[in-house]
């Protein structure tokens, strides 16, 4: 099972009884448009709810995604198929995220449409209206801990393990924020690397797409990084940080840890962010002492 599918292995495979394709977008956009045949519509908003604590969206509990895999017929030796549209960031945004998922629930058969709609409309392959009508599944998580991390276990490994800040450079430095961010700036020790560089506009659809990087692999050298060292991820709220996963993923590396709740939850907690300054894992500005109440 590739992690990234090309539309070619995709169209081969399209009859395998063991196949689950999902596709992110909207209603509209699944029946007026159409997808690929057999394809089962979600939507990002699916898989994530909000911590009211903090404001953070996260993770479902893993007995709500049994219950969703189980009803879009998913098994233990299903291989799933994820794509996006690619009407908005959202859809990239959330088809990143469920590979993440899959992947911490114990299962890794999961590949990423190349390009997504763009790639398998390029190549005339055939499109379907009609909405599949899975048998239920049997689906049984195998908890993955080691994928995911909270804001103890970043906030205590400053310094110690490396954090890439997947949000975009100007956000990273302090000068730029989310609309949503209520402060500037980043996690100590992190560096970055922003999914917003691998988003690109087909010129025929004005669909976005997502590019997979060729230099993934000459930043994590530079970074002093192999495919095995634990990487801790981060953003604004947990699907940057999925996409980063994504990339480093497809490029063999092994030892990636989102932190789900990243920057909406680290801010509400007040924990320490610096600003104007770029770092690396080495050379960095470390806090001093734990938050008050911490």
């Amino acid at each position: 099972m590739p992690k990234l599918v090309s539309p070619e292995w995709l169209k081969e495979h399209l009859q395998d009884k063991d196949l689950v394709i999902l596709e992110f977008s909207n209603a509209q956009s699944y029946f007026v448009e159409g997808h690929i045949p057999g394809a089962i519509l979600t939507e990002k908003e699916e898989w994530r709810v909000m911590d009211e604590k903090t404001g953070a969206l996260v993770r479902k509990s893993v007995e709500e995604y049994e219950k969703m895999f189980r009803l879009w017929g998913i098994n233990n030796d299903s291989k799933v198929v994820i794509y996006y549209k690619g009407n908005n960031r959202n859809e990239l945004l959330g088809a990143v995220y469920a590979y993440w998922v899959f992947h911490l629930l114990g299962h890794e058969k999961v590949g990423i449409l190349d390009k997504g709609w763009v790639g398998w409309i390029s190549k005339n392959y055939p499109v379907s209206y009609d909405e599949p009508q899975p048998k239920e599944g049997n689906f049984k998580a195998r908890y993955n801990p080691y994928k995911e991390v909270d804001w103890k276990y970043v906030y205590e490994n400053i310094g110690k393990i490396p954090i890439i800040d997947a949000r975009p450079p100007d956000y990273y430095f302090g000068v730029g924020k989310f609309p949503a961010a209520k402060k500037y700036g980043h996690v100590p020790c992190s560096v970055p690397f922003s999914w917003w560089w691998w988003l690109k506009e087909d010129e025929k659809t004005g669909k976005l797409y997502i590019e997979i990087p060729d230099y993934a692999d000459e930043f994590m050298n530079n970074m002093g990084l192999g495919k095995e060292d634990e990487v801790i991820l981060f953003c604004f709220g947990g699907t940057g940080a999925a996409f980063a996963y994504v990339v480093l993923d497809i490029h063999g590396y092994k030892g990636m840890r989102v932190y789900d709740a990243s920057k909406r939850e680290w801010e509400a907690l007040n924990l320490p962010l610096n600003r104007y300054v770029w770092e690396t894992f080495k050379d960095c500005r470390i806090p001093e002492r734990p938050p008050e109440g911490r």
